[in-house]
């Protein structure tokens, strides 16, 4: 089985991932089996770019407060405001720890969405092949999901952080 999910290895015809994707898809596989999930979702996109991205996309997120640190307090203030919503007080985080999952997760809807937009994002600026920056635009594109409520509970200014992004490369 791939790690590349169904439908993104090539967008459109001959519009196949870059390497820079490829890696970033293949270390998001990783931090969703780290943290148990049955699912690779956006969240797991974003951390695998703010782990392994490039330089200057790990630099933008990390004054925006979104290195890994950042990222995962953030995705940590989602879950708990989420299950707060929910009626449920949230458990000690060290209840939380999981195994690391053996099984390889597959694709979630939030992860293809974010996959497609990157390729549309690249499109639009009539470049064959999207990258980390396009990867990033697009995440940041959703309105709706997990990624979407942390970034607004960590206060980060999306629009400055795509604009800081296409203003280093």
């Amino acid at each position: 089985m791939s790690d590349i999910p169904p439908g993104t290895a090539n967008n459109a015809p001959g519009q196949p991932l870059s390497k820079a994707l490829r890696s970033v898809v293949i270390a998001s596989v990783t931090e969703a089996q780290r943290r148990n999930a049955t699912l690779v979702e956006a969240e797991h996109l974003l951390l695998a770019l703010s782990r392994d991205g490039s330089g200057t996309v790990r630099q933008v997120l990390a004054s925006a407060g979104l290195d890994p640190d950042g990222l995962e307090a953030a995705l940590l203030a989602e879950r708990e405001a989420s299950l707060r919503v929910a009626g449920v007080t949230p458990p000690p985080e060290e209840r939380l720890a999981a195994s690391p999952r053996v099984a390889r997760p597959r694709w979630g809807a939030s992860a293809k969405e974010a996959l497609t937009r990157a390729h549309r994002v690249a499109s639009a600026h009539r470049r064959q092949r999207s990258g980390e920056a396009d990867l990033v635009t697009a995440i940041f594109g959703l309105e709706l999901g997990t990624v979407p409520r942390a970034l607004t509970l960590a206060g980060v200014d999306r629009p400055a952080v795509v604009a800081a992004l296409r203003n280093a490369g």
